[in-house]
C-alpha cells in the first residue's frame, strides 16, 4: 500500500471511530487519546492527522463530500449527464450517505454555526469540494454544447457549492415525511437553476447571486415553508424563459 493510500485509510479509521464514539459517549465526554486508542494508532499520531476534535468534525465532513462526489462520477454514463441530472444525482448520492449519521451531521452544523469565524475560515474546506466539483460540471456542460459562453464561471461554481451545502442545511431541519419537502426543494430549485443557465439570464454576478439567495441562504433554507413558497413562485413567474 502506497503512503498515501496508507495515511488515506489511517485518516478514514479515525474519523469513523470518532463519530462512533461521539455518539456514544458524546462530543464533550470524548477525548482525543480515546479516539486514538479505538483507530489503534498512538496518542501523538492522531494530533498529525487533526489537531483538535473540531477538525475531526470537519474531516467527517469532507469525507462524505469527496466519497459522495466520487460515487457520483463513477456512475455508468455518467459522462453523458447533463447538468441538472449530475446535481441531481450528487445530491441524492450525498444525503444517502449522511442519512445514517443525520443526528451526528445535525450536530456538527450547530457546533460550526455557533462559530461565524470558524465556519468563514476552516468549514470553507467542504464548500471548496462541491465548488471544484460544479466548476466540472458546468465545463462539461460547455465542452457537450449544453451551455455556450458561461459567464463568471467561477463565481457561478460558488455559488451552487454554497446551494449544495445549503441543501444539507435544509435537509436536517426537514420533518416532513420521507423527506419529502427536501425531495420538493431540491426538484423546483434545481428546474430553476437550469432555466436560468440555458436562457441566457445570467448577465450580471448580482442576479445570479440574487436568485441563489446567498446572503441569507441558511437563514432561508431553515424555512421550509417559505422556500418552497419563494421556488413555486418563481419557478411560475420563469415559465416559458427556457430558450
Amino acid at each position: 500500500m502506497k503512503m498515501s493510500d496508507k495515511k488515506a485509510a489511517t485518516r478514514r479509521k479515525i474519523i469513523n471511530q470518532a463519530v462512533q464514539l461521539f455518539s456514544e459517549r458524546g462530543y464533550e465526554q470524548t477525548t482525543m487519546k480515546q479516539i486514538a486508542k479505538a483507530a489503534e494508532i498512538g496518542d501523538a499520531t492522531i494530533y498529525k492527522y487533526f489537531p483538535s476534535k473540531e477538525q475531526v468534525l470537519l474531516g467527517f465532513l469532507e469525507l462524505r463530500a469527496c466519497d459522495a462526489i466520487e460515487q457520483a462520477a463513477a456512475t455508468d454514463e455518467f459522462e453523458y449527464f447533463d447538468l441538472q441530472e449530475k446535481l441531481q444525482l450528487l445530491i441524492d448520492t450525498l444525503l444517502e450517505s449522511l442519512l445514517p449519521d443525520r443526528e451526528f451531521v445535525a450536530f456538527c452544523l450547530e457546533k460550526f454555526s455557533q462559530s461565524p469565524l470558524f465556519m468563514m475560515q476552516d468549514a470553507l474546506r467542504v464548500k471548496v469540494l462541491f465548488q471544484q466539483a460544479m466548476h466540472g460540471y458546468l465545463t462539461a456542460a460547455e465542452e457537450t454544447g449544453e451551455l455556450t459562453d458561461i459567464p463568471f464561471k467561477s463565481s457561478i461554481s460558488n455559488l451552487l457549492g454554497e446551494y449544495v451545502y445549503g441543501v444539507v442545511f435544509y435537509w436536517i431541519k426537514d420533518e416532513s415525511e420521507e423527506f419529502s419537502n427536501t425531495t420538493q426543494m431540491v426538484d423546483l430549485s434545481l428546474g430553476i437553476v437550469s432555466v436560468v443557465l440555458s436562457s441566457g439570464l445570467i448577465n450580471r454576478v448580482s442576479e445570479f447571486a440574487g436568485f441563489m439567495f446567498k446572503a441569507h441562504l441558511f437563514r432561508m433554507m431553515s424555512d421550509s415553508d417559505g422556500v418552497l413558497s419563494m421556488l413555486k413562485g418563481l419557478k411560475s413567474g420563469m415559465a416559458g424563459m427556457r430558450g
